[in-house]
């Protein structure tokens, strides 16, 4: 009797497994990234749905020069480039945009990770794309010691990720920072950071000469600032207009719709974003508040026809409604 019940639990916990692992591969597939004799440049066609994502590896060598594009049919596809062995992404397409050109800072084997945003795979939208990845120079297709994963920079001179927090640090006495609209000197004047502020770092990108980095303060001011002026900070900013949490009654955001108070306003970008075909990095969100029995996040963008303002509606307990 012992023989068959330990017999049946292996078979049982092998069947387990075995699910598992097929749902896995399901989600997530990974291919390796090859050129043609003589080529330095590849385009893959491909597709996906829902949660699924395809991981795209590719092995360099320091100094040489990686550029990746992706045109999808889908305006929530994007990708992400992640360095060996890093924690964050390098390059994040959600924040930066679908094409992206720049130097390998250490020999590996690099990762271009294509996803759907969480808005668009939970609705079950596919994305049929191409990925066009080239490399210039010879490529080191299996690199025998990488390069000893440096120390990240205190202040935001990369667009690596970086901190969770900024703080602004270098103006001259009495000046204060200018929040744009995007990532120009000419774009509208949002607001302005003093000296000592500390703000949330939503990813950097370059413009011309200048490194821009997007920020919010998590009261109500949202946009971009110069990267000179921003130093890594070990806490996170004190809004002066706290938001009021959920009444005790409700039940704690844990459901697969559920989306906590601080994360609303980047889940508005991602509503925004399918609802008007407008790219997220173009779309500025703040931070949600309480507004009756419902959180509200408030948004804007500017197109052709001038600017779109938006409200984003969430339930209590973190459930989206709509967004208009």
């Amino acid at each position: 009797m012992k023989s068959i019940w330990t017999v049946g639990l292996a078979t049982l916990v092998a069947a387990v497994f075995s699910l598992t692992g097929l749902s896995v591969a399901q989600d997530n597939r990974t291919e390796t990234v090859k050129f043609a004799r003589g080529a330095s440049s590849t385009s893959i066609s491909d597709s996906i749905t829902g949660y699924e994502s395809v991981t795209y590896r590719i092995g360099v060598s320091a100094g040489q020069l990686m550029s990746v594009q992706l045109d999808s049919s889908n305006a929530s596809n994007y990708f992400n480039i992640t360095a060996p062995g890093a924690d964050a992404a390098l390059f994040i397409g959600s924040i930066s945009g679908n094409s992206t050109s720049f130097t390998i800072p250490s020999s590996g084997t690099y990762e271009i990770d294509v996803y759907l945003m969480r808005n668009a795979a939970r609705r079950g939208e596919s994305a049929d794309y191409d990925l066009t990845v080239s490399v210039e120079g010879k490529i080191s297709q299996a690199p025998s010691k990488p390069t000893p994963k440096q120390p990240a920079p205190d202040f935001a001179d990369g667009l690596a990720g970086g901190p969770d927090f900024w703080q602004v640090h270098g103006l001259s006495r009495g000046d204060t920072l200018n929040v744009r609209a995007s990532a120009s000197s000419s774009a509208r004047v949002l607001g302005v950071l003093d000296e000592g502020d500390v703000i949330q770092n939503l990813g950097c990108k370059m413009n011309g000469a200048t490194r821009w980095c997007r920020v919010d303060d998590q009261a109500g001011l949202s946009g971009w600032v110069s990267g000179k002026y921003l130093h890594e900070s070990t806490r996170a900013p004190k809004p002066s207009r706290p938001v009021t949490p959920p009444p005790v009654s409700q039940p704690p955001v844990s459901s697969d719709d559920g989306v906590p108070v601080a994360l609303m306003p980047r889940y508005c970008t991602g509503e925004a974003s399918a609802q008007f075909g407008v790219r997220p990095q173009d779309i500025t969100t703040n931070a949600a508040f309480r507004s009756g029995k419902l959180y509200v996040s408030q948004g804007w963008f500017d197109g052709s026809s001038g600017t779109t303002f938006f409200n984003c509606y969430f339930k209590a307990d973190g459930t989206f409604i709509a967004v208009n």
